[in-house]
Parts: structure tokens; C-alpha cells; sequence
């Protein structure tokens, strides 16, 4: 028995010994691995991550909104053929100067003729006009006829 007990102790020894090795490699492990308020932490802050990150079927809804808004927009070659199409309709209507000049001679024009005022003035003098002739006619056909009239008399 005392073989047994002895036995018995060398095992316990070696035991409690690769206790303490396990112990010592528990312990030098901890600090390398997380515990449950860790993990509890980390998942908070994923999910604080989670929210403010978009999702793959946010991403997809963004991308068809973007491909709706570029359908609706003209591209650089549609930009190219409007340019080519408005400067062939700026070559053939006249220019600003083109314009300036056109006006000058129009107002140079308008400034010799007449207005409907101009030419109601100019009705009304012929009409004066005309009314002073004719005193004028009569008068110059009364004294011609007076003159003949005394050479007559005075005329043997």
C-alpha cells in the first residue's frame, strides 16, 4: 500500500504540475482572447458601422436612379452635334453688327419720309395754297379787265 499511495502521489504531483502548466498557458492566453463584453462591445460598434454603411441593395437602387438620371442627360456627342447644328444656324442669320447696321440705314430712311402728321400738314398748306392762287386769278383777271376797259374808253 504504501507503493500505491506513493504512486499515488507521483501521479497526483504530476497532475497538479501539468495543472499548473495549463494554467500558466490559460493565463498567458487570456489576455490574446476576447470575452463575452468584448464581443458584446464589437457588436455594437458593427452595428453602429452597419447603419451608416450602405447595402448591396441600397448600392443597386442608387445605381438605377444614376442610370435613370443619365438616360435623361445628353452626352458629349449629342452636346457636338447641337454645337455643329447652332453654329450652321448662327452662319446663316445676320450678326449684332449685321443688325446695327440694318437699323442705321432704316432710321436714315424714316428720316426722310414723311409721317401721316407731315403729310396732313402739307394738305392743309396746298389747300391755303390754292385758295390764295385763285384770290390771286381773280384778282389779276379783275384789274386786267379794268385796264382794258380804260383803254377802251380812253381810246378813240
Amino acid at each position: 500500500m504504501d507503493e500505491q499511495i506513493t504512486q499515488l502521489d507521483r501521479r497526483l504531483t504530476s497532475v497538479e504540475k501539468e495543472v499548473a502548466v495549463l494554467a500558466a498557458d490559460t493565463a498567458s492566453m487570456l489576455p490574446r482572447h476576447a470575452t463575452k463584453e468584448d464581443v458584446a462591445k464589437v457588436e455594437a460598434r458593427v452595428s453602429v458601422i452597419q447603419s451608416n454603411y450602405a447595402t448591396k441593395e441600397d448600392v443597386a437602387k442608387v445605381e438605377a436612379r444614376v442610370s435613370v438620371i443619365q438616360s435623361n442627360y445628353a452626352t458629349k456627342e449629342d452636346l457636338a452635334k447641337l454645337e455643329a447644328r447652332v453654329s450652321a444656324i448662327q452662319s446663316s442669320y445676320a450678326s449684332k453688327e449685321d443688325l446695327g447696321k440694318l437699323e442705321a440705314r432704316v432710321s436714315a430712311i424714316q428720316a426722310n419720309y414723311s409721317t401721316k402728321e407731315d403729310i396732313g400738314d402739307l394738305k392743309l398748306y396746298l389747300s391755303k395754297l390754292e385758295v390764295r392762287l385763285m384770290r390771286w386769278g381773280i384778282a389779276a383777271i379783275i384789274s386786267v379787265s379794268g385796264v382794258v376797259v380804260a383803254v377802251v374808253k380812253i381810246w378813240p
